[in-house]
């Protein structure tokens, strides 16, 4: 995993910091996502919450710099994934277990429930690598983003 430069910076951040960090919604649904799929590639994210991949990748880069998320790169896909330190630290900890409360629970049912098809559409178990793309694009002779928000 990725940590380098950013493994200090979840301790040195304030926790008013630490709170607006927080304060997106698109960074909750992230979270949410990570809290129950130990890592996930950016694609699968575009997948899941049906964002642009540039928007995807600018908030996953606020939280990696931040010191929340590690990284790692298989080849062309960065897995993304909590930071241990992030579990660690009481007062962050108990904030990531608030995390699925905090995102909605209508958005974070209708992510966890795509998430969860397509993991079961491409048989994918956690750590097998990407789902969104690792397997066949098509699924059941359709593209795998129209499947996802037609079942």
């Amino acid at each position: 995993m990725r940590q380098g430069a950013y493994s200090g910076v979840l301790e040195s951040l304030s926790g008013a910091r630490f709170l607006r960090l927080l304060a997106d919604d698109t960074r909750l649904r992230i979270l949410t996502l990570l809290l129950r799929t130990p890592d996930l590639c950016v694609c699968e994210f575009v997948a899941v919450l049906r964002l642009p991949q540039y928007r995807i990748s600018r908030h996953l880069g606020q939280l990696r710099r931040s010191g929340l998320l590690t990284s790692r790169r298989e080849g062309p896909f960065v897995f993304y994934a909590i930071a241990p330190v992030a579990r660690r630290h009481p007062l962050r900890s108990a904030l990531l277990r608030s995390i699925p409360h905090l995102a909605g629970r209508a958005a974070a049912s209708g992510d966890l429930g795509r998430m969860r098809r397509l993991m079961r559409l491409e048989g994918r178990g956690a750590g097998d690598g990407c789902a969104a793309t690792s397997a066949p694009r098509l699924v059941r002779g359709r593209p795998i983003l129209r499947v996802l928000s037609t079942t």
